[in-house]
């Protein structure tokens, strides 16, 4: 760098050191900058897969992004292993049965195969600006579309809910950037339902936030749960399922389309490159599973199951050698580095619309593994050895019988993490019930102090009717026992306009949808055991109002455990009267007459038994406004009803409130409990006429 004085070129350093410098930083931005930008543009993908469930579900992916900012390259060709529909083997719901689970003879397994290396987890997902917004809108076969600043939104700290702008569906579609802002570790915790089930909503999340989880979002399967979601500050995103919004009904077409709808969830979300912990609503969580779950970070997925027997050493996974039941998809992990087997799971599913959904999981996770094909932590090679699965411990992620029936958790002593209502009878009341007796839902507080009063009262459990339980005919008369003493405390119950809470129930075999000898084949049940009331009553049956001309007036009833409940207020718990039956009045003995009222402010009511309805209804004339009556006794209680048209009408209501008992090894091999077994004579729900003699009531199989 020089400058002419003269006509001779003289050096200027000072300066001219100072312009070549500048030059030269200028020339070297500018090229970082082009090379920057090339590579940019050569990384970004251009399209995204032709087949795009999301299209069917209403929800909106990030295209091309991942959790974090991971790319996804579209898949162009790749050609993937495909189901034969026709060879999927059928496995039982355990809704309706499920499978034998006696240990059944197997071919040698194939030899191991190494499994594919894992893919990192994408980093944490960045958060945007407070201008800023992706929205990818993927149709059918449609190119990415990017779209920014298209809506203001707030972005608060990961897990902190977050309102919409509107309670609108497309408002609320599920992205990428929605997801991060509530997944944890990489991983959130998934539901979904629709209107019918909000009651069943509100219990999950009350659960899960007691635990301290915070990393959910709960799908609504219609725009009424959608806006109700949003009024309870609950992570959600708008799912158009286009289903009905009331009960899916087990079984049904549309039970199985939402099973469907399930599947697609967990294809997106691992597309999306999240890990989804599959939560039914049905469920109950207790404690956080994600510390117990990062024990196994090399699992590519963890999933419940049907098994009936604890396999599992101390607080490890089940042994897959010893447990062979289904695998149970209401409760299960599954990582993004499962997207693949997510993927064909949905297709299998498309191409055949009357496949069960759990049934494809089964056969695809097991395809080209087996139980010898597991590490020393109990995690095995499936998938066409592409992927780890494990089977979590059935003590700790329960199923309606481990937890309910067996009490598994207790014998092993360890705390579950989930209770999933399972193996159970009567529908949804059926497993709200079931919540209830474990302390495990929550009602509005009127529940717990009904107008009208309770009626509760001490069953009587006879030892020998116990230990003679154990064959069919034993557990009948066990449970027909019982059944008298329900019967005579309905019929107070009515007379008095109270609510009844229900006893403890016994029984000496359990309840299944098979022939079995007492218990579910493979099963670690003890019997006698304390039966949930569904294993006898039909609970459905006594929720439904019916037609008060017909059937009398309504009986509503509690679960066994309500006065353990916490939320039974303390006036409730202090205004109790109790009422004591004996065989006879003797002198003095009875603080009343016989037929006459029982004198106000009493602690105790003493009372002959064998009363008419109206004898009780004069007994306890002064006690109208006490809110419990507990009765010592209800064996010989109640006698008859004075008027015939009340008592046909009460005939008419319990005829249908007895379940089945099943299974003996005939066809049919279930048997009807009957209230007015021990009426002579009657009609029984079937119109069969029991009237004594040659046709006295006994045990009969069908119809």
């Amino acid at each position: 760098c020089s400058h002419s004085v003269g006509g001779e070129a003289v050096r200027a350093y000072p300066f001219c050191t100072m312009r070549c410098t500048v030059r030269r930083l200028i020339v070297y931005t500018v090229l970082i900058t082009l090379i920057s930008y090339t590579g940019f543009r050569l990384t970004q993908p251009v399209s995204i897969p032709n087949s795009n469930p999301a299209a069917n579900v209403g929800i909106v992916i990030s295209a091309g992004v991942q959790a974090g900012g991971e790319t996804r390259e579209p898949r162009m060709g790749a050609s993937e292993p495909k189901v034969d529909v026709a060879s999927i083997t059928p496995i039982v719901p355990t809704e309706t049965r499920v499978d034998d689970l006696e240990e059944q003879p197997t071919s040698s397994p194939p030899p191991p195969q190494p499994a594919q290396p894992r893919a990192p987890p994408p980093p944490p997902t960045p958060l945007l600006g407070a201008d800023d917004q992706v929205v990818v809108k993927a149709e059918g076969n449609a190119t990415v579309e990017t779209e920014v600043n298209a809506t203001r939104i707030h972005v608060g700290k990961p897990g902190e809910y977050v309102a919409p702008k509107s309670k609108l569906a497309e408002d609320n579609q599920l992205t990428a950037e929605l997801v991060g802002r509530y997944a944890e570790d990489n991983i959130v915790m998934v539901t979904w339902a629709n209107h019918h089930y909000h009651d069943f909503v509100r219990n999950w999340v009350r659960n899960v936030r007691k635990c301290g989880m915070r990393h959910y979002m709960v799908g609504a399967m219609d725009n009424e749960l959608l806006e109700k979601l949003i009024d309870d500050e609950v992570p959600t995103f708008a799912m158009q399922s286009g289903l009905t919004t009331k009960d899916f009904g087990w079984g049904t077409a549309n039970f199985h389309k939402m099973g469907r709808k399930k599947i697609e969830l967990i294809h997106l979300f691992t597309e999306m490159g999240f890990d989804i912990l599959v939560s039914d609503v049905d469920t109950v969580w207790l404690r956080n599973p994600l510390p117990y779950m990062a024990k196994y970070p090399h699992a590519d997925v963890l999933t419940s199951s049907d098994h009936l027997a604890n396999t599992a050493e101390g607080e490890g996974l089940e042994d897959p050698r010893k447990a062979h039941s289904a695998a149970n998809i209401g409760i299960m992990l599954l990582r993004h580095t499962a997207k693949e087997l997510a993927k064909e799971w949905v297709d299998v599913l498309e191409r055949d619309d009357k496949v069960w959904d759990q049934n494809v999981f089964n056969d695809l996770y097991r395809r080209g593994g087996g139980p010898s094909v597991k590490d020393d932590k109990n995690v095995v090679t499936g998938y066409d050895g592409k992927l780890k699965v494990g089977i979590l411990p059935v003590s700790m992620f329960a199923s309606g019988h481990t937890y309910f029936v067996q009490r598994m958790h207790e014998k092993v002593g360890l705390e579950p993490y989930v209770v999933h209502a399972t193996f159970q009878y009567s529908g949804t009341e059926g497993k709200r019930h079931r919540m209830r007796e474990a302390l495990l839902w929550e009602d509005s507080p009127e529940y717990y102090d009904p107008p009208g009063g309770l009626l509760v009262f001490t069953p009587d459990v006879p030892k020998e009717l116990l230990d003679n339980s154990q064959s069919v005919e034993g557990h009948f008369d066990l449970v027909n026992h019982q059944i008298l003493q329900v019967k005579s405390a309905l019929q107070i119950a009515q007379k008095l306009g109270r609510v009844l809470v229900m006893p403890e129930l016994y029984c000496g075999f359990d309840r299944w949808w098979a022939p079995h000898k007492g218990t579910i084949p493979g099963s670690d049940t003890t019997l006698p055991y304390l039966c949930p009331m569904d294993h006898v009553f039909e609970v459905e049956t006594w929720t439904r109002e019916q037609p008060v001309e017909e059937f009398g007036p309504h009986i509503d009833f509690r679960e066994y455990s309500f006065f353990r409940n916490p939320l039974v207020p303390t006036n409730v718990r202090d205004s109790t009267v109790t009422v004591s039956l004996v065989d006879e009045c003797g002198r003095e003995e009875c603080t009343q007459a016989v037929g006459k009222a029982a004198p106000a402010g009493q602690n105790t009511i003493v009372a002959a038994r064998n009363f008419t309805d109206v004898q009780f209804q004069t007994l306890l004339t002064e006690y109208k406004d006490v809110k419990v009556l507990n009765f010592t006794s209800m064996v010989g209680a109640f006698s008859r009803f004075e008027d015939l048209e009340d008592a046909k009408k009460f005939s008419n209501r319990i005829k249908k409130y007895a379940a089945i008992w099943c299974c003996k090894h005939r066809n049919p091999g279930h048997i009807w409990y009957d209230m007015e077994f021990d009426i002579v004579p009657h009609v029984d729900r079937h119109n069969r006429k029991w009237d004594g003699g040659k046709n006295k009531w006994k045990l009969v199989t069908g119809p």
